[in-house]
């Protein structure tokens, strides 16, 4: 499959406004070809999208979806030159199969999994922990509770339980208990308030004195998992992931090419096994190590099955961010690119 043209548009060349995150490796690694339709699951601010429409002129056509509705007065104004090719859906990727239909049959399907720059740099819809705005983090606020609901109405036990899994924070326990305590005293209902709230939590863990700015590891903030954790469980974001990924896969034809851009381990954990078990030449049960050396080994040694893969991987490990574009962009430095093609 020969290559795409370079993308003209010099917003996206030169990283000018907003940056999509791993474009060229996106772009690249997919290889759309003129005429082919793409459907782009989490549209954001329209940067693949934009690419994708240029290098499937002039008739592929693309749909985008996408929670954040407050996005699409942008998105519709940018890719507006692109006419009845582009059509634009507000909801959730995990209704992709429905959202679909009437839609050709898509060659490429590709989601970003990250936070939109727009809605991330606007303090009011709480996503940041470095400016102080209501803690709402709902992607979709048109329905659904906000952080501040989600704080009000659980115990220190299941806030524990959303730290430890959504965020994997070593001190979930310590955390939960002053976020419900605190809340017990005051309603939490701002970004600064909770981030108080865990940098005193996180001093005491440490015995660091007040007054001086605390960061963990690699330059971690103390609040990172905290808000990570929040913003996935309001929007149920793993949930909605493990939906959309099956059918994703179902909706491409043969020779189909599904691109996953992740910014977490649990997201990138639940990509990389979902293409790999799609990827995999045998599913026989296998012996482990210790079994072979105990000679204990109840599971078959041969394969047996003769399956033959569904689909085969373009990325053979996860494409992450080059120094330059991590410079430019600092936000891309966690991202990892998956694809895989329909075999």
């Amino acid at each position: 499959m020969p290559s795409p043209e370079p993308v003209t548009n010099p917003n996206i060349a030169t990283g000018s406004g907003h940056i999509p995150v791993l474009l060229h490796e996106v772009i690249r690694l997919t290889a759309p070809q003129p005429g082919e339709h793409v459907v782009d699951c989490t549209l954001g601010a329209g940067g693949y999208a934009e690419a994708f429409l240029q290098a499937t002129a002039p008739a592929g056509q693309l749909l985008g979806i996408d929670l954040d509705a407050a996005l699409a007065p942008r998105v519709r104004e940018r890719l507006a030159p692109f006419g009845e090719r582009f059509r634009l859906v507000h909801g959730s990727f995990a209704a992709l199969a429905s959202i679909a239909k009437g839609f050709p049959m898509p060659s490429i399907i590709v989601a970003d999994l990250g936070l939109s720059s727009v809605a991330l740099d606007n303090p009011e819809r709480g996503f940041s922990f470095q400016q102080d705005g209501s803690l709402d983090m709902r992607m979709d606020q048109s329905k659904g509770e906000t952080v501040v609901d989600l704080i009000r109405e659980s115990s220190v036990a299941q806030l524990e339980h959303i730290l430890k899994i959504y965020g994997e924070e070593p001190h979930s326990h310590t955390i939960a208990h002053a976020i419900v305590a605190a809340a017990k005293r005051q309603p939490i209902t701002r970004t600064i308030q909770l981030v108080e709230v865990i940098d005193a939590a996180y001093r005491a863990i440490l015995h660091a004195p007040a007054g001086r700015k605390l960061w963990l590891g690699r330059g971690l903030h103390p609040a990172t998992r905290t808000f990570q954790a929040l913003r996935i469980a309001v929007n149920k974001e793993l949930a909605s992931l493990e939906v959309m990924l099956p059918q994703a896969f179902e909706l491409l034809g043969a020779g189909g090419r599904l691109a996953i851009v992740s910014f977490h381990s649990l997201e990138d954990r639940m990509v990389k096994q979902f293409m790999k078990q799609l990827c995999a030449r045998c599913v026989c049960p296998r012996p482990t190590a210790s079994q072979l050396e105990a000679g204990v080994a109840p599971e078959q040694l041969q394969c047996t099955c003769s399956r033959i893969p569904r689909a085969t991987s373009i990325t053979h490990k996860a494409v992450q961010a080059s120094p330059e574009e991590i410079s430019i962009n600092p936000r891309s430095r966690s991202a990892k690119l998956r694809v895989i093609r329909k075999t």
